[in-house]
């Protein structure tokens, strides 16, 4: 379960403890949303974040490891004990790989590849995508959008540029 909610954290640029507080009843797999609610998020305020493909797909390989139908308060990530994976779980999926490298660093990357690689998408978008919060006062009380679908655009091309890499480390 560890590794299968790192995988999520990385297709969907969740914080890991939104991920690994994360129910069922937070996933709408028809409209390809994953509804947060405030009190799993940092700045305290609902976020819906928009589902790719390779985290759909995710979403229903775990369905079938844990069996079909969960209960919707059943936490989509569980521990062996079925309670909530502990803090520290991502990052000992990646020293366990032997990577020496952060979980927070996935979050880091996307907005580096967003800024670089996709540039037709407004830097906004991203940090939408990222559920920041808008510091600016006046910024804030006038942009009352939230990208919907320019974040399922960008988080569409996130999950394309993933599964190229993972293409190439498997051919390698």
């Amino acid at each position: 379960m560890g590794r299968l909610g790192q995988l999520f954290q990385i297709y969907t640029v969740a914080r890991p403890g939104e991920v690994r507080g994360a129910r069922w009843e937070q996933i709408d797999l028809a409209k390809r949303d994953w509804n947060r609610p405030k009190a799993l998020m940092k700045e305290r305020v609902a976020h819906k974040v928009t589902l790719n493909t390779a985290a759909i797909e995710l979403l229903k390989q775990v369905r079938m490891e844990t069996g079909g139908e969960p209960k919707p308060t059943d936490l989509i990530f569980p521990s062996r004990r079925g309670k909530m994976l502990s803090d520290a779980t991502f990052n000992k999926v990646l020293r366990d790989a032997g990577l020496a490298h952060d979980t927070h660093g996935f979050r880091s990357s996307f907005r580096d590849w967003a800024a670089e690689q996709v540039p037709d998408i407004p830097d906004p978008v991203a940090e939408a995508a990222m559920a920041h919060a808008v510091p600016d006062e006046v910024v804030k009380a006038y942009k009352r959008t939230t990208f919907v679908e320019m974040r399922r655009d960008l988080l569409a091309r996130w999950a394309s540029f993933l599964s190229e890499g993972r293409r190439d480390s498997i051919s390698r």
